[in-house]
């Protein structure tokens, strides 16, 4: 008996403590299914041309953390992905960039799906706002594609 209650325990230690470390992304756009990742310790590794990203692809690295959100559309039928990849510092107090300085953190969107503007692009438009609190990470973010998108705004807790 002392063995089956000590299971126990450890069964809903175990699920408590998993359920605090997911990130939570308050509402997934569009009617969607949404998924939050967040890598530790990982960079973004991006193959480029001229115009455009071909791959986007992680590295080990201290310094940085990589979160990864998937927006999925609702209808099993279609075949379409949003995907977004934020490349932060792994120590930080407070980021705010806006338009041309989310360079700085990577913002990555990309639509996988079988249409004509399908692909990865770097974001120049929109606004970050990272704050480090004890606890949790909050996270906005606004971003502006050249492709047509249904995710544009994302509020999180990491």
């Amino acid at each position: 008996m002392k063995h089956l209650s000590l299971l126990v325990l450890l069964v809903l230690v175990a699920c408590k403590s998993a359920q605090t470390d997911k990130p939570s992304l308050q509402d997934c756009p569009g009617g969607g299914n949404c998924e939050v990742q967040v890598f530790k310790e990982t960079k973004l590794i991006l193959v480029q041309d001229s115009e455009s990203i071909s791959e986007v692809s992680f590295g080990d690295d201290p310094d940085f953390q990589v979160i990864f959100i998937q927006y999925k559309n609702s209808d099993k039928k279609a075949d379409y992905t949003e995907e977004i990849y934020l490349q932060i510092p792994s120590s930080f107090r407070e980021i705010h960039s806006r338009n041309h300085s989310l360079q700085n953190q990577k913002v990555i969107f990309g639509k996988v799906c079988e249409c004509d503007d399908a692909g990865f692009e770097r974001i120049k438009k929109g606004e970050l706002k990272l704050v480090n609190l004890k606890d949790f990470i909050s996270l906005h973010l606004e971003i502006g594609s050249s492709r047509d998108q249904i995710v544009q705004t994302i509020d999180l807790e990491i």
